[in-house]
């Protein structure tokens, strides 16, 4: 329950205010003429023959009245969450790291596989989001922007891969702070709320600015939640173009690990959270349950256009009150006062 104009719920301690306040002077004012006209609020006559339960009902319908009108005004809204208003989901934008280290075996049969693989199934199950898609290695790319058409993200997945994405040896590591700051341009261009990135990525970091662009748009706003594929074990590197074992300037064999510490301080900076991609892809559906849901039920909540107008429960309830008052009469009907005996007069002597 919300309110489209709640500054006017200010008005009901004000009315119950000036009620009580015009009680109690009409009260001592009262009390003042019968003690002029009569001689004292203990004569017989004084009694004004005011019927107590009609002047407390009456009170209780006023004040009801002063609550209930000013309710109205403030048009009180209602959540509406069924078949006819499904709550769309919270815009996300995925970011998919097609790295070399993503070919690595660590699991079966390898990280970009298992990744694509669940998040096929997680878009599956999420027809009512909005999602993007952005795959990075050295550079990000933005490949869809936000759309409610998950199939062609699904199509655009089985497509990318680090054999179509890997150049050279210069975009060979993952650069992860391209990919947040590819994520946050668009975002601020497109003006969208609330911003959100799903990083699905093993956290290694090949980039130098990975803080500065995570702090930059945490102020802005991005939520950057990471999704880590791979074992802390690790695996080799296979080379791309002529097989076997990718060796790094030293001639040395380039084993990949998971790098869950890069992962939560991402996370940790931007208010989003990291989960492990699981076997089975078990990590996004936590993901959805625990932070994508909740988000988008409080973004929706925020929207005017899921909520229905309530109004007319308190206006009705006031005006039956309005209605029940002049039924009451409290004015109106006095009870019955016993009269003074009348004493006859002495007898007059006559001389």
């Amino acid at each position: 329950m919300k309110f489209a104009h709640p500054q006017l719920l200010l008005l009901i301690p004000v009315l119950a205010t000036l009620i009580a306040g015009t009680w109690f002077l009409e009260g001592r004012r009262r009390r003042r003429r019968i003690a002029e006209f009569s001689g004292g609020a203990d004569r017989p006559w004084s009694d004004p023959g005011i019927v107590p339960w009609r002047q407390r009902a009456d009170r209780i319908l006023a004040v009801a009245v002063a609550v209930l009108l000013p309710l109205a005004l403030a048009r009180p809204l209602a959540f509406r969450k069924d078949e006819q208003s499904e709550l769309r989901g919270v815009p996300y934008m995925i970011a998919l790291d097609l790295s070399r280290s993503m070919l690595a075996t660590d699991v079966r049969p390898n990280r970009w596989f298992v990744a694509t693989n669940a998040l096929a199934r997680f878009l599956d199950a999420g027809r009512a989001d909005r999602v993007g898609l952005i795959t990075f290695s050295g550079v990000a790319y933005l490949n869809a922007p936000l759309s409610f058409d998950t199939r062609a993200i699904q199509a655009m997945l089985r497509y990318a891969s680090p054999y179509t994405v890997e150049m050279d040896g210069e975009t060979a590591g993952s650069n992860l702070g391209s990919a947040i700051e590819r994520a946050g341009r668009y975002f601020q261009t497109n003006n969208v709320q609330p911003r959100v990135v799903v990083m699905v990525t093993d956290g290694e970091d090949s980039g130098d600015q990975l803080l500065e662009f995570t702090r930059r748009w945490a102020r802005q706003g991005v939520k950057v939640c990471t999704v880590g594929v791979g074992t802390r074990g690790g695996a080799k590197v296979p080379r791309i173009q002529w097989g076997g074992v990718a060796v790094n300037s030293s001639g040395q064999e380039v084993t990949s690990r998971l790098n869950e510490a890069n992962l939560k301080r991402i996370a940790a900076l931007t208010g989003g959270r990291y989960v492990p991609l699981g076997e089975q892809g078990e990590g996004l559906e936590t993901l959805r349950k625990e932070f994508l849901a909740p988000l988008a039920e409080s973004s929706a909540r925020e929207d005017l256009q899921n909520y229905v107008e309530a109004y007319p429960l308190p206006l009705s309830l006031a005006i039956a009150a309005l209605v029940a008052q002049i039924a009451l009469g409290a004015g109106r009907h006095r009870r019955p006062r016993p009269l003074a005996p009348i004493r006859p007069l002495p007898p007059t002597v006559v001389p």
